[in-house]
């Protein structure tokens, strides 16, 4: 039973990892603001009941993810250096 929930808890992951973008966002009619805070939510409290309940599967899923979204974060907020075209 453990083991459906654990693939159950992936799914809904990855769905809301496709949902928290831009074109998921218009589809919904929320916010991409809030589907993004609703996703890192799930993700940590997914994160907790995994190491609680020891599904590494599901903790693995959920530290790549993390790792996704931190890294996307950080391309976002860095300031872009502009090109400069050499003729």
């Amino acid at each position: 039973m453990l083991r459906f929930l654990t693939f159950g808890a992936i799914a809904l992951l990855i769905l809301l990892r496709l949902a928290h973008t831009r074109f998921g966002a218009r589809l919904l009619g929320v916010p991409q603001r809030v589907l993004h805070v609703v996703y890192l939510v799930a993700l940590v409290e997914a994160g907790i009941l995994a190491a609680v309940f020891e599904q590494w599967v599901l903790l693995a899923v959920v530290g790549i993810l993390l790792a996704i979204s931190a890294i996307e974060e950080f391309r976002r907020r860095s300031p872009r250096e502009p090109r400069v075209s050499r003729r």
